[in-house]
């Protein structure tokens, strides 16, 4: 779902609703091209998120911390400089389009007060961020000029300009789409029809209006009946009510396994999912938004070391391949003595140049004829040596593949590990914490470049209480793992882990629990693995004094005795029993 003009327009009115009136506080450039404004009224303190980034461009009032970089960027300088201080004047949207007008009052160097506008325009890869004054614009998040786009620059001192389309804007006139049909040269799908002729509409909005209407998008606009436009003419007529009179329902909608697939704030009949309605459209696109993207930056971070560590299974998975086949070999390694001996104790009887002997196995019962190949080029003692050379090699690789298998068996289940950790990173910190984990590991270099060390939050383990108010704690990395079982736990705290794949540890406080809290415990387990998704979990618990880590063993690598298996479906459990501690 893009975010349109009428998921634009409810936003604006939940603006007018809390910002009007209110002191810009704080202003913080999180990432390259987000800017958070903290905004002061009726004694609470509101976070208005402005997101000009190409792929999650949107605006809304957030509810979620983000981290800062200890350097503020230019662009956030400059907003601080003109805007920090200043009180939200008014603040309209431009129509049904996705641009929006900020302007705020300040006072300029000799105290007189004056407006200053921020204009977000949420425009896909064109999004954008300005601050202006009056038409003059002073800087953007984004600069433009003439080499990006020849029809509008975006540059410090340029007048800003409003492109506006030739489309019908609901809110300034009304136009049925039979009229538009009957006018209209084109003959477009009717998928297509409504984000192509009216302003502000997706088209997901467009798929909801054929829907009431009983009209499959394919069909071309020529071929409607006048019952078909009849109908589309009603079921736009009330959508189009509904935002006009602000009449929204805004939530999230949800598949059957619990992904989130969309969000709006015009009911979307045609999802045949489940909607969860929230008590705002900030809300709703906030939760959409942080289930779908991580940030740019900690996802630039996390494709990179899922990359590497991908190579590094790989490798690791073909290496053991390899070494399995040796040791296959290996096992048949007897048989090449066998030949030596039975060669030795007659070597006068074989002719040089043969390519193979028929000879006796006097280490068979039967004394049964055996078949031995020869280099014809060697000699009857050369051909001897040789297969006791083969022997001893074999022997010796033998003696090495006992250490080596279960050393890469070891890797291959710590890789696997850190790939499941990072399918779950959702903050710098915890990208950093696993690049950390790695680099001291050996499997990443450090770089050589000197740069300022950036002070982050260090991440911490989930911790979560039940409704009988039992503790539990969840490792999020390598790292985590080990501190809660190895450090946080008591020897008579309960250590869950799911069987034989990657996955969270789990600890349970044993504080007069019941079989019912460990089974919470194993839930939990099972969600923070790497098979989640799967429907019959097979899960291990223990005391925490039965698991021992191993000397030398990589981080998060455990193992433990006397457990006892469950088997769960994290489908049937109600993870909202569950609260989560900050």
């Amino acid at each position: 779902m893009g975010f349109d003009g009428v998921v634009t327009r409810a936003i604006v009115k939940e603006l007018n609703k809390n910002l009007i009136g209110g002191k810009v506080n704080k202003i913080n450039q999180p990432e390259n091209k987000t800017i958070v404004l903290q905004i002061y009224n009726n004694r609470k303190n509101y976070k208005l998120l402005l997101d000009a980034s190409s792929n999650k461009p949107r605006m809304l009032l957030s509810n979620i911390d983000r981290q800062n970089p200890l350097q503020a960027p230019n662009f956030c300088m400059l907003l601080r400089k003109h805007l920090q201080g200043g009180i939200v004047h008014s603040i309209e949207q431009l129509g049904l389009d996705r641009v929006v007008n900020i302007n705020i009052s300040s006072l300029n160097e000799l105290g007189d007060s004056i407006i200053k506008t921020i204009t977000i325009e949420v425009m896909g890869k064109y999004s954008n961020i300005i601050l202006r004054e009056k038409s003059n614009i002073i800087d953007s998040i984004t600069r433009v000029n003439a080499d990006i786009s020849r029809v509008r620059q975006i540059l410090p001192g340029l007048d800003y300009k409003y492109l506006e389309d030739d489309k019908v804007d609901i809110t300034k006139e009304f136009k049925k789409p039979s009229e538009i049909i009957e006018l209209s040269q084109k003959n477009l799908k009717m998928r297509r029809f409504f984000y192509m002729n009216y302003t502000g509409f997706s088209p997901e909005l467009g798929e909801e209006v054929l829907f009431r209407s009983k009209i499959d998008g394919e069909k071309k606009s020529s071929d409607l009946s006048s019952e078909d436009l009849n109908r589309l003419d009603n079921s736009f007529s009330n959508i189009s009510s509904d935002i006009n009179l602000y009449n929204f329902n805004s939530g999230i909608y949800r598949t059957e396994n619990g992904d989130i697939l969309d969000f709006h704030c015009i009911k979307l009949n045609h999802l045949i999912s489940d909607f969860i309605e929230k008590p705002s459209t900030s809300m709703a696109v906030e939760e959409y938004y942080k289930e779908t993207f991580l940030s740019d930056k900690v996802s630039q971070k996390v494709s990179v070391l899922t990359k590497k560590v991908n190579n590094l299974l790989d490798k690791n998975q073909k290496k053991l391949v390899k070494l399995l086949e040796e040791k296959k070999t290996s096992e048949n390694r007897e048989k090449y003595k066998t030949y030596g001996d039975i060669l030795s104790a007659n070597i006068h009887s074989i002719d040089r140049g043969a390519k193979e002997i028929v000879l006796e196995n006097f280490y068979d019962p039967n004394l049964k004829k055996i078949s031995i190949p020869l280099d014809i080029k060697k000699s009857p003692w050369q051909n001897a040596q040789m297969y006791y050379k083969k022997y001893s090699k074999l022997k010796t690789s033998a003696t090495l593949l006992k250490v080596q298998i279960p050393k890469i068996e070891e890797e291959i289940r710590y890789f696997s590990q850190v790939l499941d950790t990072l399918k779950k990173i959702e903050t710098d910190s915890e990208a950093e914490e696993v690049k950390d984990e790695l680099s001291k590991q050996g499997y990443i270099k450090k770089s050589r470049k000197k740069t300022k060390k950036v002070v982050s939050k260090k991440s911490t383990p989930l911790h979560f209480t039940n409704s009988r108010n039992k503790h539990f704690y969840v490792g999020k990395n390598n790292f985590q793992n080990d501190y809660i079982t190895l450090k946080l736990a008591n020897k008579e705290d309960i250590f869950i882990h799911v069987k034989d794949v990657p996955g969270s540890h789990v600890i349970l406080r044993n504080d007069n629990i019941s079989q019912e809290d460990i089974l919470d415990g194993c839930y939990l387990a099972a969600k923070y693995s790497s098979i989640s998704e799967e429907i019959n979990i097979s899960v291990d618990y223990t005391y925490k004094k039965n698991v021992n880590k191993p000397k030398g063993a990589r981080p998060g690598m455990v193992y433990y005795e006397e457990f006892t298996t469950v088997v769960v479906n994290p489908k049937d459990f109600n993870y909202s029993t569950l609260t989560l501690i900050k």
